[in-house]
């Protein structure tokens, strides 16, 4: 048996490994991220929500990537501020705020 045949599962490990690396590196999208902000407002919202009441808008501080702002139809309103990588933000304070 050839010395290369003992590297081959080590070669399909390191391919496999890149593989889930550029899989998992990647930026959410707009839809996926609005979709999933929805769907955590649903679980919290009283009787009568839809997803359709979530609308998202860009925010003026480059650190905020998007506000997803989902308004009841009883008047709730429940605002989610959204990082650059989908991650849940606190509400910025300050002059861009």
């Amino acid at each position: 048996m050839k010395r290369a045949y003992f590297f081959l599962p080590l070669a399909g490990l390191v391919v496999f490994a890149g593989y889930l690396g550029l899989q998992t590196g990647q930026l959410p999208g707009e839809t996926e991220i609005i979709n999933r902000y929805a769907a955590a407002y649903l679980e919290t919202a009283p009787n009568g929500a839809s997803p359709t009441d979530c609308a998202a808008s860009p925010h003026p501080d480059p650190s905020v990537r998007m506000v997803i702002n989902c308004a009841h139809p009883l008047g709730l309103t429940t605002t989610f501020y959204v990082g650059p990588r989908g991650e849940t933000l606190p509400e910025p304070t300050g002059p861009e705020a």
